[in-house]
């Protein structure tokens, strides 16, 4: 690889403000005169650099705003050979595969230093843009958009957009302060659910009806974190730091110092710390709630959200006129379980608890479910089926604080297993059911 001549990278990419990347941007190839309108044609663009010029771009998934990085790259290789930036290989065989001997590529990487800056100077430009919008979404009190779901118009925060998509739809896209660009999100998802299609699985339906209880009994009303075209939404994925590539060989007498200070002492605290950990703290374990409980318990009747079970004991004794403690005092661990399920299950569905009166709203629920006094847990043959051994809602608090009661150990209807290390109860309902037969 030949010596070029510095230039500096911020200079170059400050010469680039005027080809501003748009949502259609025009990118010539770095070597002839091709036109690819990204992003519709980066696979394209890619390809052709690899069959045409037998250019392979290292990392490109990585890299920040590539249109401004190929537009970086087009200018130097205008007065430049490939050989002077980037690494020679040679392989034995042709672009579309085919055998020949000793055919020269090019690699492009962040091995060469002027690559590595730039690299990392368009990733720190992308990531101060999206602070900056996020910022301004936090803050801007003028926006106003139609429910995904029903006809309300959210106007204020885009946080009470989001909000109200939880709470009252069920619909979990991610938190305000995790999130950026809301509206090209928000608009990706009214466009994928305006195509009847599953916003996890992406499964197409028949009509909208059909859409909603697949994604009601799937589970599936969020968006697949595996799907990366949703990373830009997400904030976390803008600070991802860049390392520079060190050398893989090593002086014999740096390799050999090194080994003898590990051999002689290993410091595991420094070697396993976790990326900008506080030194005088032991170990972060912030995310861990305390005494075993999680971080919210929300109520059975209403959004409400407390972060330990009596408190929020009391809201509903408040708030709805039900002591659940009292009122489930007699039932067994179990059956608090099938109860728990069967109230989140009824709330979810916009049915009464207590008279299964199905409503449009939640608030005109609430409000009858009031009026009527059917704040309850409901008839016992409504939620004492099988079915209801299973959570209706991910990572529900409430299942993990309830406490086993006398009554467990003198149910008739449980079986009782003993093992080497411990006793394990299995109850007779639980044994019969099975997947197949598994209905909400």
């Amino acid at each position: 690889m030949e010596q070029v001549p510095e230039r500096g990278v911020g200079a170059l990419v400050k010469e680039n403000v005027q080809l501003k990347v748009t949502k259609n941007t025009a990118i010539k190839c770095l070597k002839c005169d091709k036109v690819f309108i990204f992003p519709g044609d980066k696979d394209e663009c890619l390809a052709h650099l690899y069959l045409e010029h037998r250019l392979v771009i290292a990392d490109v998934e990585d890299i920040a705003l590539l249109e401004e990085y190929l537009q970086y790259w087009q200018k130097e290789f205008q007065t430049h050979e490939f050989e002077q930036y980037c690494t020679t290989m040679f392989l034995d065989q042709l672009p579309d595969g085919r055998y020949s001997k000793n055919e020269k590529y090019y690699l492009l990487c962040d091995i060469l230093p002027q690559d590595f800056e730039l690299r990392k100077r368009l990733q720190d430009q992308r990531l101060t843009a999206a602070l900056e919008q996020h910022q301004f979404e936090l803050t801007d009190r003028s926006f106003s958009k139609e429910c995904l779901f029903c006809r309300t118009i959210i106007k204020g925060l885009r946080a009470d957009y989001l909000e109200h998509l939880f709470t009252k739809h069920f619909l979990l896209v991610g938190k305000p302060e995790n999130l950026v660009y809301v509206d090209e999100l928000l608009d990706q998802l009214e466009e994928n659910l305006n195509k009847l299609l599953c916003l996890y699985c992406e499964k197409i339906f028949k009509d909208r009806p059909t859409l909603k209880e697949h994604m009601r009994k799937k589970g599936h009303k969020r968006i697949n974190p595996n799907r990366r075209e949703y990373d830009k939404f997400f904030l976390i994925n803008y600070n991802r730091s860049i390392l520079r590539p060190v050398p893989r060989k090593q002086p014999r007498e740096e390799r050999k110092s090194g080994a003898s200070e590990e051999n002689a002492s290993v410091d595991f605290d420094k070697h396993f710390a976790r990326p900008n950990s506080d030194a005088d703290c032991d170990s972060d374990w912030s995310d861990w709630a305390t005494d075993g409980e999680p971080h919210v318990i929300k109520c059975l009747y209403c959004a409400h959200q407390e972060s330990q079970f009596g408190v929020l004991n009391q809201h509903m004794i408040d708030a709805h006129h039900l002591d659940f403690e009292a009122v489930t005092s007699s039932l067994n661990f179990y059956q608090k379980i099938k109860v728990v399920n069967y109230l989140r299950r009824q709330l979810c569905l916009l049915r009464c608890v207590c008279c299964d009166l199905q409503f449009d709203e939640f608030e005109l629920l609430a409000e009858h479910m009031a009026n009527e006094s059917h704040c309850g847990i409901g008839d016992r043959s409504k939620w004492d089926k099988p079915e209801f051994f299973f959570p209706y809602i991910d990572n529900d608090g409430l299942l993990c604080v309830l406490d086993d009661s006398p009554q467990d150990d003198l149910d008739a209807d449980v079986v009782r297993i003993i093992s080497e290390d411990s006793v394990v109860q299995i109850n007779k309902d639980a044994e019969r059911l099975s997947l197949e037969n598994f209905k909400i």
